[in-house]
């Protein structure tokens, strides 16, 4: 009787946790909310541009980079262009033009994660797959 019920309590818990599988994530289908609107046009490197709104980076609203060995946030407020450069291992450059002037030459994770709704669904790329992002 005991191995009995041993046994079913190992196959319950087994089953809930296959059904864990999707937490912690972003749902399909949605955009992370934002306390910030960004608005943004992403130019894939097949040459398609989308017009986003609640544009993000991983659910951020600012640009998370390398310079040099240091990290750097960049809030998009500031930036008017981003411009992706080689893909080099687990890494993208990028030349980000700031509103101001600036231009600063950068790395990204290649599979950092931009997020946008179009007004008709919600929109998501990687980095390695991004030629430009203009912020209007």
């Amino acid at each position: 009787m005991k191995r009995g019920l041993i046994f079913l309590l190992i196959v319950a818990v087994a089953m809930l946790c296959m059904g864990m599988d999707g937490l912690g994530g972003q749902p399909e289908g949605t955009v992370p909310e934002t306390e910030v609107r960004i608005q943004a046009d992403v130019k894939d490197r097949s040459g398609i541009t989308t017009n986003l709104s609640q544009f993000s980076m991983d659910g951020k609203t600012y640009l998370d980079a390398w310079r040099g060995q240091g990290k750097l946030t960049i809030p998009f407020q500031h930036i008017g262009t981003i411009t992706f450069g080689k893909l080099k291992g687990g890494e993208v450059s990028v030349e980000a033009k700031l509103k101001s002037g600036v231009v600063m030459n950068l790395t990204v994770r290649s599979r950092a994660q931009f997020y946008g709704s179009t007004g008709f669904g919600a929109f998501q790329i990687k980095s390695r797959d991004v030629d430009s992002i203009e912020f209007p």
